[in-house]
């Protein structure tokens, strides 16, 4: 029970990073990860911070109530996760850095790819339940 609590509270921080960096630092953060700025990038980039920061609160709730019958959320946190990690490897084995540059491509590749691991080992030890 404190490893899964420990890993829901990894798993808060990465929201909480990645939904502060979407929601705060906008303008940066899609000129670093993406290569250029304009306004749609800038409101799908809020949008997808939006969604982290409610994935963030949901987890902050959960580790106080409890993971019981929670494995919807889980699913979809780890799906969530594991299809941009996939998205970013895509991007890296077609060498296809678009107009950012490939290191900052296999970084969010490679920590997505570990969150969703982790994600994956909570949704699947809390299923056993």
């Amino acid at each position: 029970m404190i490893v899964k609590k420990i890993l829901i509270l990894i798993n808060i921080a990465f929201f909480l990073y990645f939904s502060v960096q979407l929601l705060v630092f906008t303008d940066e953060f899609a000129l670093q990860n993406i290569g250029f700025f304009n306004h749609a990038v800038a409101g799908l980039a809020e949008v997808i911070g939006i969604i982290f920061l409610s994935l963030s609160l949901a987890l902050i709730l959960i580790f106080f109530i409890g993971m019981e019958k929670q494995f919807p959320l889980f699913l979809t946190i780890f799906l969530i996760q594991f299809i941009i990690g996939i998205n970013f490897w895509r991007y890296v084995i077609t060498n296809s850095s678009g107009e950012t540059n490939l290191e900052t491509i296999v970084f969010n590749a490679i920590v997505f790819s570990i969150i969703s691991i982790i994600s994956f080992y909570i949704l699947i030890s809390n299923k056993k339940k």
